[in-house]
């Protein structure tokens, strides 16, 4: 006879509703109020709960607290629950925001002080759970397993909230910051490691060396499963759910589908569930394509909802008034600082740290935050800790979290910061137009000579990434298409012409020695609505060959690039009205290398402005694919300092001018130097003076020292056709060569 199951009572869905409203509401306005303090938003979530737990509302309105927190067990196990949900999903970010490449680059600073900064606060942390009283303990019988416990909760760190901190601080790109980060990696995944197995064994009640050793082999078989076995699959069903699924946010489903699968994992083989959601985030940080706004769209769900309950379920937790007195406190506060400052000073100074250095790496290593709260609840729920010993560690989290960022800015001012140090953390203050891991390139084509050029330009980019170009024909169904307008600069006959040929071309000039290059063939009414919605699909630069004479002047370039959602480079090849497969505009094809042009000498003007900088990046990402030699070029435009008029004869003059050309020289390096250096390349300067500086710009163009003229522009909506600012449009219908326009625009610029 089959088992009745009584169906969960309205009242306890109302209970729950109305405990997750207030749990979320107060623990994101304290949240508010401790970002407003310069300390960890994780600190005011918690006080949450701990203002909603048994500390403050339990014990001066016990009858209000009973009544929002119903005794029974099942209501608690719901909110426990939705609670544990987000601590999967919380060490599912964790693992994202985890670079485990940094294990393979660990310099000798960072190695000393993610082993020392591990070893001695588990030594301590070892000590301290051998000598506490019985008392302290839930079992006194089980005391190896506590103390292992406690000896993980010391040495464990917060990678998360002291990433958090060195990037409130500016010290994200310094020796001590990356120092500091690097050995929280190791140190924060073989504590992860450590405690699962630590959990496993506690949750079998006993210590058993069999056990342990099956635990062990189970482990090792997940871990290379994940590696060799589930990330190759992850990588191919996502490569799949981007090109091909149309559904919203299918591959932010396959990412978390795979998480819990993970989770349930490592929870069946006795290693703790947030362990296989780590594992988990750590594997799709190194998907190349994972796309940034899908991780985005996951942290923002889970930093503004699931994660603040967790954290005020902590806190409810919490009952300060079951401690005995604060001698347990301190002491257990005291060896978790001690022991990781202590530490990684040593580690520090091993690893040829100065003495300012090596604390600034203790005191960042010694925040705990969100971590430490986990191991708590993860204590708690094994019964491996009493109440008493719950909140203590529950208060070792504030503490540490408080301290972490109020010492590191005592330590700062005697902190040396490199030159190198410095241009490291000018560059990496903005995001990267051409990502390094993977570019993927969309090229819209009908097999046009303008849309070939593109193609070439794209393809050692894509080869140097180790990325995917795809070209895109749109299909409308009628004899003439708009497309060939815009991308053959032939006429609408020649739309779709030679597509075979075009693309066995394209192929040989991008794929090179791997597989870089796809087609794809849509059929639409409208061939700019089908362009933007395939540049939605995983994308992260658009290139479009420009139409006719006239390249600015199409209606249809104007609706991509206004819509587009990732930025747009315009290419015209200098023999626009030339086909494709004419060999007179084009370079002689080096032995050994792809079929197809080759850029060498590249000039790119600079303003100042942000959008000549993002030409220069693009620039330079192609020179250090190829090797090819950039000039920048600045056109000072005082009318005093005019070139080719009256000579100039008065001393203080000349000494005017060359002081002026050598402080825009200055202002260049200063800004482009750390791009160039982040794509291993470098720059020579032209400063030119003239009261007309387009056609400054247009005869360096047009001289035999140069073959792409790479512009970059905003693009302003002033009507048809569209505005790309003063000169830009005049300048790349008379220039001498293969031109490039970069158009970050509204929606797609990084």
């Amino acid at each position: 006879m089959q088992a009745v199951i009584s169906p969960i009572s309205g009242q306890a869905i109302l209970t729950l509703l109305l405990q997750l409203a207030g749990m979320l509401l107060l623990a994101r306005a304290l949240a508010e109020v401790m970002r407003r303090l310069g300390q960890p938003a994780v600190i005011g979530e918690l006080l949450a709960g701990i203002v909603l737990g048994p500390t403050l509302l339990g014990h001066f309105a016990p009858a209000l607290f009973e009544l929002a927190f119903p005794p029974d067990e099942s209501q608690r196990h719901l909110l426990e629950i939705i609670s544990w949900l987000g601590m999967v999903l919380l060490l599912l970010l964790t693992g994202i925001e985890t670079d485990i490449r940094a294990m393979r680059n660990l310099g000798r600073a960072a190695f000393m002080a993610s082993v020392f900064g591990m070893v001695v606060p588990f030594a301590t942390g070892l000590a301290l759970g051998w000598l506490l009283p019985d008392a302290y303990l839930t079992d006194p019988d089980n005391r190896p397993i506590f103390a292992l416990f406690l000896a993980t909760a010391m040495a464990i760190s917060a990678m998360p909230v002291i990433a958090k901190i060195l990037l409130d601080l500016d010290l994200i790109a310094h020796r001590t910051g990356i120092v500091i980060l690097s050995a929280a990696v190791v140190d924060d995944t073989i504590g992860w490691l450590i405690l699962s197995v630590i959990a496993g064994i506690a949750a079998g009640g006993v210590f058993s060396p069999t056990e342990l050793g099956i635990t062990l082999l189970w482990l090792a078989a997940f871990l290379a499963g994940m590696r060799w076995v589930a990330y190759p699959a992850l990588r191919t069903a996502l490569q799949f759910v981007n090109e091909r699924v149309d559904l919203t946010g299918a591959d932010i489903s396959l990412l978390l589908g795979f998480t819990f699968l993970a989770a349930a994992a490592t929870e069946a083989i006795g290693v703790h569930a947030v362990f296989g959601a780590f594992v988990a985030g750590l594997l799709i940080r190194q998907l190349p394509r994972v796309q940034s706004r899908s991780l985005e769209v996951i942290e923002v769900f889970v930093v503004s909802s699931l994660s603040p309950i967790f954290f005020a379920f902590v806190g409810i937790r919490v009952d300060l008034w079951s401690l005995s007195g604060w001698a347990l406190p301190l002491v257990v506060i005291g060896v978790a600082v001690f022991g990781k400052l202590v530490g990684c000073y040593i580690g520090g100074r091993l690893g040829r740290l100065s003495h300012w250095e090596s604390l600034a790496v203790g005191f960042g290593m010694n925040a705990r935050g969100a971590m430490e709260l986990i191991v708590a609840l993860i204590g708690l729920s094994l019964g491996l800790l009493t109440q008493e010993m719950y909140s203590t560690i529950v208060l070792v989290a504030v503490v540490t979290s408080f301290m972490a960022p109020l010492l590191l800015r005592w330590a700062m001012p005697h902190l040396p910061m490199s030159d190198d140090e410095r241009l490291r953390a000018e560059a990496g203050g903005r995001r990267s137009l051409v990502r390094p891991g993977g570019l993927r390139v969309l090229v819209p084509t009908a097999g046009g000579a303008n849309a070939m050029t593109a193609i070439e330009f794209a393809a050692p980019l894509i080869r140097n990434t180790n990325g995917r170009l795809t070209a895109l024909y749109v299909d409308e169904g009628a004899p003439s298409s708009k497309l060939a307008g815009m991308l053959t600069g032939r006429g609408t006959s020649l739309a779709g012409t030679n597509l075979a040929e075009h693309f066995n071309r394209a192929a040989a000039v991008v794929n090179g020695a791997g597989d870089h290059f796809t087609v794809r063939q849509v059929r639409a009414q409208h061939v700019a609505d089908a362009v933007i919605e395939e540049s939605r699909r995983d994308y992260d630069l658009l290139l479009l060959g420009a139409a006719g004479e006239r390249m600015l002047d199409d209606p249809l370039a104007l609706q991509i690039v206004r819509t587009s959602p990732i930025p747009v480079v315009i290419v015209r090849g200098r023999e626009a009205d030339q086909p494709w497969d004419d060999d007179s505009a084009r370079g002689a094809t080096p032995a050994g290398e792809s079929e197809g042009m080759s850029f060498h000498r590249i000039l790119v003007p600079v303003d100042g402005s942000i959008f000549s900088r993002y030409a220069a990046e693009l620039a330079f990402a192609y020179a250090g694919a190829t090797g090819a030699k950039v000039r920048i070029l600045h056109v000072l435009s005082k009318s005093w300092l005019t070139e080719g008029s009256i000579p100039v004869t008065d001393r203080r003059d000349h000494e005017a001018r060359r002081s002026h050309i050598e402080q825009a020289e200055k202002e260049i390096r200063q800004e482009l130097d750390p791009l160039a250096a982040a794509y291993h390349t470098s720059f020579a300067i032209r400063v030119l003076s003239s009261g007309a500086p387009r056609e400054i710009i247009i005869g360096e163009s047009r001289s035999s020292d140069y073959d792409l003229l790479v512009l970059g522009t905003e693009t302003k909506l002033l009507g048809q056709p569209f505005f790309i600012g003063q000169g830009t449009a005049e300048i790349a219908e008379h220039a001498g060569c293969t031109t490039a326009i970069v158009l970050p625009g509204a929606h797609g610029g990084p």
